[in-house]
């Protein structure tokens, strides 16, 4: 068994994964910008006393140092940099990120979510993962953020952030891959989630299982890899 951080563990996949992982046996440090109005994830706690919450607000950077000192010392084996924003559902926020109708005040609060905070993650918790048996490093991606596989358009400020988050995986599994590191991105599919809706292909527990089980079978081999739930390669 290990220890994961999980970001954005009070809802959708990231309230999932801490789910099954607790029930696997597995140590998770889930994280949430209110704690205090995370009462799925509070219940979770009730039965599984190896789930350890931590306040994260990723859009402040003084939030992500202070992260970092309270964990000073803990050894990570698994970071899921999972939280991520698209500013409301497939159905009700898409015209926000059109052409003709882009919010940029979103979009700018999206980059920062959904590129800067995981980066600023993983310079802050180096030191802890390290420390870790498996030094893996798992960058929620999406399909949407595949260049090659667009061919509707549309969703510009989600896309753009999830590009650029795979740009910070593939840079930073050749910097870390030196030290042992695994980096990749993870592609979970059409999830039933607040973005997916209840309409999209996987739900959420199916979804999770099936990435768990990539995670797992993954090697050094697999460094810089953009990989989906059931462990294909996604085209850049």
């Amino acid at each position: 068994m290990g220890t994961w951080l999980v970001t954005g563990a009070n809802r959708g996949i990231g309230l999932e994964y801490t789910r099954q992982l607790a029930e696997a046996g597995e140590t998770v440090i889930a994280t949430a910008r209110e704690p205090e109005n995370a009462s799925a994830l509070a219940s979770l706690v009730q039965r599984h006393p190896q789930i350890r919450i931590e306040a994260l607000d990723l859009e402040d950077r003084a939030s992500v140092i202070a992260l970092g000192e309270r964990l000073e010392g803990a050894a990570i084996d698994v970071l899921l940099n999972n939280a991520g924003l698209y500013g409301g559902s497939w159905d009700n926020a898409s015209h926000r990120q059109s052409h003709n109708g882009m919010d940029y005040d979103l979009w700018e609060q999206i980059m920062r979510v959904n590129v800067l905070a995981p980066f600023q993650i993983i310079q802050v918790l180096r030191a802890n993962l390290s420390a870790g048996q498996r030094k893996l490093i798992i960058n929620m991606s999406s399909d949407l953020g595949s260049i090659s596989n667009n061919t509707q358009g549309q969703s510009y400020a989600y896309r753009s952030s999830k590009a650029a988050l795979n740009m910070v995986t593939k840079g930073l599994s050749v910097e870390l891959g030196e030290q042992g590191f695994t980096v990749i991105s993870m592609a979970p599919g059409w999830t039933q989630t607040d973005l997916g809706g209840a309409s999209a292909q996987w739900p959420v527990e199916a979804s999770v299982a099936n990435q768990r089980k990539v995670i797992a079978g993954l090697s050094k081999a697999d460094n810089g890899a953009f990989v989906d739930l059931l462990g294909q390669k996604v085209p850049w």
